[in-house]
């Protein structure tokens, strides 16, 4: 019986994943469609059921009939689940919920662009029932994978670290993919598909956009998968490379290879679309091999967190001096600290009353934000030596293992500093200078120096550092500081504690034996628990506010309140359960929901 019933379970997600797929493409045809008008009312088409009088208007009728048995099929397969004994996982039973959540957002969505009650607020519209569309792609397919593979097969490979680097990377694919597809979803919402011209991958005879705002969202298009395309490069070795073979279970490699597969056509067929002026069908495959991508993206990080990976580690080999000298001194900058920072500089760049910026003062910001930071980051590592040394998280950098003596780390963190000072009065401005050089001294000054060995106050006060990054860009863009970007600031500096306490409670006893009195240590994880949960409410606040200050649109406040929601969801979760496990879900999405949040606003402001 209970057989029976888990293959009935199964099949009915197979169907809902179909279905649902079907859905997607359908609708995709029916956006790219020319042939008639559409249906102008809803839920009929016409004032009829079944209207013959053109094709795009029967193929909508058949893409609004997919979507009500969507729904029908998923309300059925999560009704079964929960009556099952035992029930399937919570995993599962999540995916279900938000598939038949993201499904009724479509379906009003779908309502809304039919009806076109806001004419001006068509193409934000069109792109969120597309968004809405993938995401309930996503959630059915991981329904599907985890009722196949409900949980890891052997448990003793989530301590392999060649496992866990792969699962990351994979993670990492997913994340990129749908970036990639937003990105999409936006140039089609705001009729974009051509603005670069025929010239592919180049961007109207150039590698940068050379454009209005049009341009712009092409060319982020190009450039998120053109992303994608190197880590899909880097990531293949992994995946189908001879040491693969007896690491991997088959049907991770199979859908590696149907990943690779799906990205291959999707970028022939969206060259073909631009070569030939977007010819309906090839803009109509190129849509669904992008759903068989995303599809693929979720199926193969689902899988690679659940089955066994046995992955052999290539022998080590030592690099030639010269080469492990400049990777030392690369990692004193700390590059992957520095790119979340440079991505708040882009956006406040964009999101100011001046517009979108040229590309060279966008090149030139960056450049000198890269050095400013990383001068501060090599500064920092040369004064923390002796608390580095006696970290597990940090004991490998390249002061503490002897590599880079303190002195010279020192001399190149100020000589960085001073070369981005350069840059930023050469060829920005005055005023960004300044504030760059006011976040040097500030994060290696008043928190390395004085706050960080003090007092658990360190990351509250010292947060101010990394929130100066988004002032940088708002001056190098206008040449002033208004309300919105001192609010960008607020938004950074109530961001910080959140997430670098969740960090400090996953690794308490490294800051304990260093003698760095951060607030686990000092006032325990309950304390620090109540204190995540206060900022993220004031970081959320702050986040709305942005709205009625810089006049953003809709688009940034549904998904100020989405991310910001779900950042409580889980700051709350850290205070009532005083686990690692919740701490490390907090860490790890607090990276993403700065990077995200920061994105919208962007997106908001290219799109409007």
């Amino acid at each position: 019986m209970l057989m029976r019933e888990h293959r009935t379970l199964g099949r009915l997600t197979l169907a809902a994943l179909i279905v649902t797929l079907l859905l997607v493409v359908a609708g995709s045809a029916v956006h790219v469609s020319d042939d008639g008008p559409r249906c102008l009312d809803w839920p009929l088409c016409f004032g009829t059921l079944l209207p013959v009088d053109n094709s795009r208007a029967l193929v909508e009728v058949v893409h609004r009939a997919l979507a009500g048995l969507t729904i029908i099929l998923l309300i059925t397969v999560v009704a079964l689940g929960l009556r099952r004994r035992p029930r399937p996982s919570r995993a599962w039973l999540t995916l279900g919920l938000a598939s038949l959540a993201m499904t009724s957002a479509q379906v009003a969505l779908g309502a809304l662009v039919a009806l076109q009650p806001w004419p001006t607020q068509q193409p934000l519209v069109s792109t969120l029932h597309a968004v809405a569309g993938l995401m309930t792609l996503g959630c059915v397919t991981g329904m599907y994978v985890e009722s196949r593979c409900p949980k890891a097969v052997d448990d003793s490979s989530n301590v392999d670290a060649s496992a866990q680097r792969l699962r990351r990377a994979t993670r990492r694919l997913a994340a990129m993919t749908f970036v990639a597809l937003v990105t999409g979803a936006l140039v089609s919402g705001n009729g974009a598909a051509m603005a670069c011209g025929q010239t592919f991958p180049i961007c109207n005879g150039g590698w940068l956009p050379n454009g209005g705002s049009l341009t712009l969202v092409n060319w982020l298009h190009r450039a998120s998968v053109f992303a994608l395309g190197l880590f899909v490069v880097a990531l293949a070795g992994r995946l189908l490379g001879k040491a693969s073979r007896a690491g991997l279970d088959i049907r991770i490699r199979i859908v590696g290879w149907a990943f690779i597969v799906a990205f291959l056509a999707v970028g022939a067929v969206g060259w073909l679309m631009v070569a030939l002026t977007r010819p309906a069908i090839l803009a109509a495959l190129h849509n669904a091999a992008s759903a068989g991508l995303w599809m693929s993206a979720i199926a193969l990080a689902m899988l690679v967190e659940r089955l066994p990976i046995r992955l052999t580690e290539p022998a080590g080999e030592l690099l030639p001096a010269w080469r492990q000298t400049i990777k030392d001194y690369v990692a004193l900058t700390k590059p992957r600290v520095i790119s979340l920072l440079l991505f708040t500089t882009l956006a406040a760049m964009f999101i100011t009353p001046a517009g979108a910026p040229p590309w060279y003062l966008v090149a030139w910001t960056l450049l000198g934000g890269y050095l400013m930071a990383g001068g501060a980051n090599a500064v920092n590592m040369a004064y923390d030596g002796d608390i580095d040394r006696v970290m597990g998280r940090t004991n490998k950098r390249p002061v503490p293992s002897g590599r880079v003596p303190p002195r010279r780390a020192l001399v190149f963190g100020i000589a960085l500093a001073g070369l981005s000072f350069a840059i930023f009065i050469l060829f920005v401005n005055w005023l960004a200078a300044l504030l760059a050089v006011l976040g040097f001294l500030y994060y290696t000054v008043i928190y390395t120096r004085w706050l960080k060995r003090s007092t658990w106050q360190n990351i509250v006060i010292g947060g101010g550092a990394g929130a100066i990054p988004p002032m940088i860009g708002w001056a190098a863009a206008s040449s002033q500081l208004s309300p919105a970007a001192f609010l960008l600031f607020a938004i950074v500096f109530y961001w910080t504690p959140p997430h670098f306490w969740a960090l400090a409670l996953l690794k308490r006893k490294d800051y304990a034996v260093a003698g760095v009195p951060m607030l686990p240590v000092v006032a325990g994880e309950a304390e620090t628990a109540r204190q995540i949960l206060i900022y993220a409410f004031g970081m959320f606040a702050l986040t709305l506010a942005l709205a009625p200050v810089q006049g953003m649109s809709e688009l940034y406040l549904a998904g100020a309140v989405a991310l910001g929601a779900w950042f409580l969801w889980l700051a709350w979760r850290v205070n009532h359960d005083h686990t690692p496990r919740a701490a490390l879900r907090l860490y790890a999405y607090s990276l993403l929901y700065l990077f995200a949040l920061f994105a919208v606003m962007m997106i908001d402001r290219i799109a409007f």
